[in-house]
Parts: structure tokens; C-alpha cells; sequence
């Protein structure tokens, strides 16, 4: 029998990392969520509205839970390029050939391509790679710096608080004073998301020094509903609201404080769907196939869309759901192409998988 090697999730290295099953079940919850914002089952609930401010910046946090500083920067930039931007430029380039043998603008396509926001590009979601490879590239120049690893604890929380305040504030000004009136492709903001970069890398560091906290929580259902009770409060009382695709961040200088009981909230969640079998093996093999699910979601939710229709709830929530186990099944057949494995995950080519 091959070898058995289950290819990690998005932005995962190949160094082997603890498992802890509520972090690979809130991982796949995670992406679940991404995949229902962009719904139309998200459209009509209140609730999306609260989910959308925690859900990306819950996807940074986890991110860094496991982050380790590089000992050689450029092999570990290097290794994140292939494993984030093989994809990116596969699939969009694919695309882009189709769209030139139809006539299209290639010139132009092809600077969308490069530029990397989730308006130069013809498949939005992607944003996300380009713009996790430079967090990742970020990370291993700030965390990994020996003057932030030689502070304390406590300084490294305060520092990481700040940044997080300041970096909001200036992504504001940036939006009111330059996005907003610049002409061409700076509408959308710098390159590869850099200019909310800073407030990514401020969520991603919190889970670097959250680290003990996720992996050793346990379920308090007292805890479930204090954390929902107060981030919810805390959303809709100062009218939250996150979309970093589309530089949405409000109020900057109070929302790390909101969406830190936001992100333990998910947490306490991963850990009570956990305690359900069934549910927590299919939210962690959607962690397993995060990368599938970023790609896909959004293009089979709207083929499903219109065989199936999204007027009624049972019809977007079948959508929903329908948009996932068909991005999870397209990964587990690419997986099982070598051809394939090669321009979706260059590093794991090789590698046998069994799931």
C-alpha cells in the first residue's frame, strides 16, 4: 500500500505540527463560515451580519496559532510561494486563457492578475492566497525578529493590542483620504491586500501568543454564551463591520476588542461540535480541504444556484452545503492526479494521499 500523507490545509507547513482535533474541527469551521458569507442563505439572517466581522480575522488568528519562526527566512518564503501561489496563478491563468481565446483584454487580465485584489481578478476569492503568503512573509520578519521573541509576554500582547489599534485607524484614513478618490486599479487598495496587511498580521499574532489558551481549552457552556452574548452586544451597539476585500473596517480603534470574545466564542463552538462525531469528522475534513473550498465555493454556489434556485431556505441552505461537499469532492479527485497535484500543491506532488 502507498504511504499514507494527508496534504495540510491552507498556508500549513510541512513540519510536522501537534494535533489537537478542536483546532483542525475550527479550521474547518473556518472556511464553512467564509463559504457562508458569500451566500445567499447569509443575505437574509442577522446573524451573518455579526459572523462576517469575526470570521476573517478568526481565519488569521488560527493561522498563527502554530507558527513557527523560520530559521532561514527565504527558504520559508520560498516554500509558502509554491505552497500558496501555485494555485493562484494556475487557476487565474487558466482562466485568463480562456477568456483571451474569447476575445478578452489580456494585457489588462493580466495586470488584474498581478495586482492580486479581489477586484483585478476574475476569481475574487482568490485574494486570499496572494495576500496569506505576504502575512506568512510578514510574520517571519516580525515575530520571528529576536528583539519582539526576547519581550515578555505581556509586552508582546500590549504591542501586538496597539498595532492592532493603530494599523486600523491608518487602513481608515487610507480608505477616506486615498482609496476612495485615487484613480485606476488603487480603488482597491495596494497590491496583494498590503494595505490591510498590517491588521491581518495584528490577528495573526494573537494566535501565536493565544497559543496555550486554544489548544488547551476545554468546553464551558457558561463561556459559550458569555462570549456570544458579549460579542454580539459589542456588534451591533457600535455597528461593526468587516470586509477586508472590500476595506470594511469599523470602528477600528474598538474592534480588536470586539472581535477577540468573537473569536472565543468559535472556539467554544469548535469545542461543543467536537463532542459530536459525525459533525466534527465533517467539519475537519473541511479543514483538511480548505484550499478546495476557497477555490470553488463560490463558483458552484452559483451553478447550484441556478438549477436549483435560492428562493426559499431549504434551497440556499441545499446551496450552502452543496457548494462545500462539491469543493471537498473536487479536492479529494485532485489530490488523486498527479498532473493536478502538481499545479494545485507543487510540494505534495508526489505524495500518496488516501483522503
Amino acid at each position: 500500500m502507498t504511504n499514507i500523507s494527508v496534504i495540510p490545509p491552507i498556508g500549513a507547513t510541512l513540519n510536522a505540527k501537534p494535533h489537537y482535533s478542536h483546532i483542525a474541527l475550527a479550521r474547518g469551521l473556518s472556511i464553512v463560515l467564509v463559504a457562508f458569507g458569500h451566500s445567499a442563505l447569509a443575505d437574509m439572517h442577522v446573524a451573518a451580519e455579526a459572523l462576517g466581522v469575526v470570521r476573517m480575522p478568526f481565519f488569521f488568528l488560527l493561522a498563527g496559532l502554530f507558527f513557527a519562526p523560520p530559521s532561514n527566512l527565504m527558504h520559508y518564503c520560498r516554500k509558502k510561494s509554491i505552497v500558496l501561489l501555485s494555485p493562484y496563478f494556475f487557476v487565474l491563468t487558466a482562466i485568463g486563457i480562456k477568456q483571451w481565446l474569447a476575445g478578452g483584454d489580456l494585457l489588462s487580465y493580466l495586470s488584474g492578475m498581478l495586482y492580486g485584489n479581489g477586484q483585478t481578478i476574475a476569481w475574487t476569492p482568490l485574494w486570499f492566497l496572494p495576500h496569506l503568503f505576504l502575512l506568512y512573509s510578514l510574520a517571519a520578519l516580525t515575530l520571528g525578529h529576536a528583539a519582539f521573541r526576547r519581550l515578555q509576554h505581556w509586552q508582546q500582547y500590549l504591542i501586538t493590542v496597539v498595532w492592532l489599534i493603530v494599523a486600523g485607524a491608518v487602513l481608515n484614513i487610507m480608505q477616506i483620504h486615498v482609496f476612495a478618490t485615487a484613480a485606476g486599479l488603487l480603488h482597491t487598495g495596494l497590491p496583494w491586500g498590503a494595505d490591510f496587511a498590517p491588521v491581518s498580521l495584528g490577528y495573526f499574532a494573537l494566535g501565536y501568543l493565544l497559543r496555550q489558551q486554544f489548544v488547551q481549552a476545554q468546553f464551558s457552556l457558561i463561556k459559550l454564551i458569555g462570549f456570544t452574548a458579549l460579542f454580539c452586544a459589542l456588534v451591533y451597539l457600535l455597528n461593526a463591520a468587516v470586509d477586508f476585500n472590500l476595506r470594511l473596517y469599523t470602528p477600528a480603534l474598538l474592534l480588536p476588542v470586539i472581535i477577540l470574545p468573537g473569536c472565543f466564542m468559535l472556539l467554544q463552538f469548535a469545542l461543543l461540535l467536537s463532542q459530536v462525531p459525525l459533525l466534527s469528522k465533517a467539519f475537519t475534513l473541511c479543514g483538511r480541504y480548505s484550499l478546495y473550498i476557497l477555490i470553488f465555493h463560490v463558483f458552484l454556489q452559483q451553478v447550484l444556484s441556478r438549477h436549483l434556485g435560492n428562493a426559499a431556505l431549504w434551497q440556499q441552505g441545499t446551496v450552502l452545503v452543496g457548494s462545500v461537499v462539491l469543493s471537498v469532492a473536487a479536492g479529494w479527485c485532485i489530490r488523486r492526479v498527479v498532473l493536478l497535484r502538481y499545479c494545485f500543491e507543487p510540494l505534495n506532488a508526489g505524495v500518496g494521499v488516501t483522503r
